[in-house]
This record gives C-alpha cells, sequence and structure tokens, in this order.
C-alpha cells in the first residue's frame, strides 16, 4: 500500500509475497489490480518495498515478461502490519526504461507536498536518498536491475501451473 505522507493512501493492490530479505520484500501482481499511469501493455507487476532503504521499486512486465519500466519511489521504509505492505511514498520518482535509461520526475510535487505538509529534514534527506540510491543502483546493475526482476517473474509464473 502507498501513503503520502499527510496519511492519506492510495488504493491498495492485492498480490503475493514472493520474496523477503533482511532489505526488501518482493510482491506479485497480476492483472488486473487498479493500475494507473503504468506503460501500456502491463500484465504482470513486481514491487520491491525497501525495509531498510527510503525507496519501492516497481517493475512494469508485458505478458511475456519482458520489462516494459522501472518506476523506482523515493519513501520512507516499508513496513508490515499483519498482511499489509506500506510505504510512505515522498513523491520523488526515477523512471527507468527497459535499457536502465533514466531521469527523476515530481520534483515539483516534492517540493509543493515538502512545504504544505512541512516534510521534516530528515524525510527530506530520505527522498533524496531514495533517489540517489535509485540512480546507483541502475548504474551498477544491482538487483533487481540485473535480470533477478525477470528471473522473480519466471518462478512466479512457474509456481502457477501451466499458462
Amino acid at each position: 500500500m502507498k501513503r503520502k505522507f499527510n496519511g492519506s493512501e492510495k488504493p491498495a493492490w492485492d498480490g503475493d509475497l514472493v520474496e523477503a530479505t533482511d532489505e526488501w520484500l518482493a510482491v506479485f501482481y497480476e492483472w488486473p489490480p487498479p493500475w494507473k499511469g503504468m506503460p501500456d501493455g502491463t500484465r504482470f507487476a513486481i514491487r520491491y518495498f525497501g525495509t531498510a532503504a527510503p525507496l519501492s521499486i516497481l517493475v512494469a512486465f508485458d505478458e511475456r515478461g519482458v520489462v516494459l519500466q522501472y518506476q523506482c519511489d523515493a519513501g520512507l521504509p516499508a513496513t508490515i502490519v499483519g498482511r499489509t505492505v506500506a510505504f510512505v511514498d515522498l513523491e520523488l520518482d526515477v523512471v527507468a526504461a527497459p535499457d536502465l535509461s533514466s531521469f527523476v520526475r515530481d520534483e515539483d510535487e516534492f517540493e509543493s507536498n515538502r512545504e504544505r505538509w512541512g516534510y521534516p529534514e530528515d524525510v527530506v534527506a530520505a527522498a533524496w536518498e531514495g533517489v540517489a540510491l535509485a540512480e546507483r543502483m541502475l548504474a551498477t546493475r544491482t538487483y533487481p536491475f540485473d535480470g533477478g526482476a525477470e528471473r522473480l517473474l519466471g518462478q512466479c509464473l512457474a509456481s502457477a501451473g501451466p499458462l
């Protein structure tokens, strides 16, 4: 679940927790969740929720399992309550194409909400730390940007049985 700093929530997506480490939780989603703003042709997605890092990475795939886009959301580390994984989205996104070329977006929205909602300095620092982390991970092809997202999707689809 994606929350904003003011406590408002985006609609929850139902997915399956498919991988958990000390730093990341990976959740698999199959169409049709209430996806807005996803690339055309999105059929599957995996979101990597950072539990220690101020970052969440959403990977969109087409029906053949080809990556369409990576969206890296700067935010506060994810928490788990019951069966719900949630994080506070701080608007700043690093959006990457399948070739890992990327750009930062929503800086104006970040600044507007920073002022409107009074982000403390540690929250501002976390947002920019999340952006920097996403850029480093992309540049060094760190998991899941090393083909790991595609492998995990393959495992998810294989465990579901024949198509």
